[in-house]
């Protein structure tokens, strides 16, 4: 008797947990840029307090874009591409992660973990076929 090996759905599963975190974040990333610009008003330097608000407000919103990006690519984990699929989750989890670390967002470093995780395993459902 042959035994069967099925392909794991952790991949999409870790992808919708990784959007919650990217929500959070960038929950965060507006919050951080509306403090900034506030401090900034209330230095008396309202032009340079926009400015770090607009840096934050880039920072953020870039950085959730590469991670809803990996979260399309996280239901592709089971296809035939899943090898090339966990490559471009494994680099957008890095990059989210180099993202999300000038804003002291754990949320945003939780969801670069949870798509290198989501990564890691698409590569792993490459190997698996029927035997």
């Amino acid at each position: 008797m042959s035994e069967q090996k099925t392909k794991s759905n952790a991949p999409w599963i870790l992808g919708i947990v990784g959007i919650f975190l990217t929500i959070l974040h960038y929950a965060c990333a507006i919050a951080c840029s509306a403090g900034l610009a506030g401090l900034g008003g209330a230095a008396g330097d309202a032009e340079g307090g926009a400015r770090a608000a607009d840096n934050s407000l880039m920072f953020g919103t870039v950085a959730a874009g590469i991670m809803f990006v990996c979260f399309i690519l996280s239901f592709f984990g089971k296809s035939k591409a899943s090898g090339f699929t966990g490559f471009l989750l494994i680099v957008g989890g890095i990059t989210s992660i180099c993202m999300s670390i000038p804003h002291f967002s754990a949320a945003g470093v939780a969801a670069g973990i949870v798509y290198m995780c989501s990564g890691i395993s698409s590569i792993c459902n490459r190997k698996k076929i029927k035997a």
